[in-house]
């Protein structure tokens, strides 16, 4: 039971709620290993404006007609479908997370077998992966938009820590910055 409870972190309840409910002073949550705990998020928001995508990164020729996308850990992950506007051929573009290398990847795949396409052109394959890229690139800034709007100066440094960046923050006129410039 210590063992259980070494990895559960403290989070006051003003960091959820502005008047915490009497007698009650912390939410524990388990926190394992490789992963970081966010507080002082402020939720409630109704909207937030974000920036749409933008069809003149579309494929020429090619229509998207479908997509299974999921976000597996906050990585995109799954398949975009597009159809040759001209003679029907259709072209599935993955999209996954590569962790060796920290990056998304969009091979073009065959529509319904485990294998890289052999029916279209490169100069084809290139247009239709960079719309896919355009559009899942559209996802993954309204997500950190979202993420960004919703932190606090404590969850961003959590968020920061995590990431590995849990550098000091320098105001704007900190004069080590005029330094560096």
């Amino acid at each position: 039971m210590r063992a259980a409870a070494a990895s559960l972190t403290r989070i006051p309840f003003s960091a959820l709620r502005p008047q915490p409910p009497e007698n009650l002073l912390a939410l524990y949550a388990d926190v394992h290993d490789g992963q970081a705990l966010i507080p002082d998020l402020k939720m409630g928001i109704g909207a937030l404006t974000v920036q749409r995508w933008d069809p003149a990164h579309a494929a020429a020729g090619w229509t998207l007609y479908g997509a299974d996308l999921t976000l597996d850990t906050g990585h995109p992950f799954g398949s975009m479908f597009y159809r040759n506007d001209a003679d029907g051929r259709v072209l599935r573009i993955g999209v996954k997370w590569h962790p060796p290398v920290q990056q998304l990847e969009f091979p073009a795949l065959h529509p319904s077998k485990p294998e890289l396409t052999s029916d279209c052109t490169a100069a084809e394959v290139a247009a239709v992966v960079l719309d896919a890229r355009s559009r899942i690139g559209t996802i993954v800034a309204i997500n950190a938009q979202i993420g960004s709007f919703v932190a606090t100066k404590e969850s961003e440094n959590a968020i920061l820590d995590a990431s590995g960046l849990g550098l000091e923050r320098l105001s704007e006129d900190d004069p080590r910055l005029a330094r560096d410039a």
